[in-house]
Parts: C-alpha cells; structure tokens; sequence
C-alpha cells in the first residue's frame, strides 16, 4: 500500500481508485494485526478524521452567506481544515515513535496526508481508515 501511495502513479489521493484502495486494506489491515496494533491505537487516527469531518460539515454562515458559488464555498470550507489534516503527521509520528506497532500505519497514512489537496482528497482518506479499521477488524484485531 505504501509503495502504491507514494509511487508516481497519482498526485491527489481521489486519483486512488477505490477498487485498488479496498485491495490494499485487505492486505493491510491483516498486516497491521500481525504487528500487534491494537483496533484503539487506529480509531484514534480515525476519530480525529471523524471531528475534521465534522468541522468541514458545520455550516459556517460566513461562507454559507456569501455570494460564493457553491464550489469555491467548498474550497473556503476545506481551507478551515486543510492545515489541521497536515499537524495529523506529527501526531502519527509521536505515536510511531512511542510504539512500534503504530509505524507501518503512520508511513502510510502520512504519504496518503501528503496527497489531500481538496475535499475530494480528503473524502477518499476517510475512505482509507475506515477501510484499514474494517479489515483490521476482521482479522479478529482487538
């Protein structure tokens, strides 16, 4: 997965197609299971996606009233959170440093961060922890 993600073969993470996305995680998530990385130290990850998530879905009436068309309304809307997408690194890094287990998933999510550019970027890494979390789990993880 990481290969795939960091290759040339895409700039923006929307570029990943999602059959190829799901075929990772089903080999990840087991991956990630027999590093011992417990379900929790993921939906950390995951949970701090999910309130991002939710920042950019709050309805700013400051944007909302402007005379923006709906496009760049969601540009302005992806900006509040563009740089807070970018300071999950560090945080992936402090936990790869304080665990082992932590660091195959900090590798990948981090260059997956690296190609989230606009909302579609980040709807499509959304897609890739929840799919990493689902195959994790099946493998029995805890």
């Amino acid at each position: 997965m990481l290969k795939y993600i960091t290759s040339d073969n895409f700039k923006c993470l929307k570029d990943y197609p999602i059959r190829k996305l799901v075929e990772d995680a089903e080999a990840f998530g087991p991956e990630l299971k027999k590093q011992k990385l417990e379900t929790n130290q993921i939906r950390k990850f995951l949970d701090a996606i999910n309130r991002l998530k939710a920042k950019l879905n709050q309805d700013d009436e400051e944007i909302q009233q402007s005379q923006m068309k709906e496009e760049e309304k969601e540009k302005a809307k992806f900006a509040k959170i563009k740089d807070e997408i970018v300071l999950l690194k560090p945080k992936l890094a402090y936990a790869a440093a304080r665990q082992d287990a932590v660091k195959s998933l900090s590798k990948v999510m981090s260059a997956a961060i690296d190609k989230v550019y606009t909302k579609e970027d980040f709807d499509r890494l959304v897609q890739l922890i929840e799919s990493i979390i689902a195959y994790h789990k099946a493998e029995d993880g805890k």
